[in-house]
């Protein structure tokens, strides 16, 4: 059996490894920030989809925790629309969670549906989907996923994970969520969230490298 004097190093060094693993998870962490983008620099084109309106404007209340929005409508030849809303932060620990599309939906008294989640193979992508209702506009189906880092943490509880690591050790991380929606004009919920992971995938086709980095999971990681 160990004695207790034993024991004791025995626990010191285990804890000395566990610092050592965090401190370096931690450096790890702070060389992987994103720089700071220009949303504007999203192309205008978008596979088969022409941009046809656009606003950036950053509310009071929005500067405080964001670096940079930009919403986006987009039309294909066939009159179809499709709206994009991208929202930067480049520090995380500043309540992102605040600008999630449910809470801001909500607050514009709309009808909130879960749909569950979908994902992509190209790009790898998990996105969250929901119904919003409003009597005076319609339904509108909604898909987003969230990127901390150069990761995809669309799912809530890997997002609390992620923003609890860098609250607890000050580490400043960028995160962007992506938004992309459109009005049903039928029941079939399916060809429509189809038809946005389509955009999505031109997204990603036309995106710079650069920009692939910051709004889709980084492929070194």
């Amino acid at each position: 059996m160990l004695s207790a004097a034993k024991k004791k190093h025995f626990a010191v060094i285990a804890l000395f490894a566990v610092v050592a693993a965090v401190t370096l998870f931690y450096r790890i962490e702070r060389r992987t920030q994103p720089s700071p983008i220009n949303l504007n620099d999203i192309p205008q084109t978008i596979g088969e989809w022409r941009m046809t309106a656009q606003n950036d404007t950053i509310k009071a209340a929005e500067a405080k925790f964001l670096d940079d929005v930009l919403f986006r409508t987009y039309q294909r030849k066939d009159g179809k629309i499709i709206m994009l809303a991208v929202a930067y932060g480049a520090d995380q620990r500043r309540k992102f969670s605040i600008h999630l599309p449910e809470v801001c939906y909500e607050a514009a008294d709309f009808e909130i549906t879960p749909l569950g989640y979908a994902t992509m193979n190209s790009p790898a992508l998990t996105l969250k989907q929901f119904a919003a209702k409003n009597p005076a506009v319609g339904i509108e189906l909604v898909q987003y996923w969230i990127v901390l880092n150069g990761k995809v943490v669309t799912g809530e509880f890997d997002r609390k994970i992620k923003q609890a690591y860098y609250n607890f050790f000050g580490a400043d991380s960028g995160g962007v969520m992506v938004r992309v929606s459109s009005f049903a004009t039928n029941a079939d919920f399916k060809s429509e969230y189809e038809m946005q992971r389509g955009f999505v995938a031109s997204l990603y086709d036309e995106a710079s490298p650069e920009f692939r980095d910051v709004l889709f999971e980084r492929e070194h990681n």
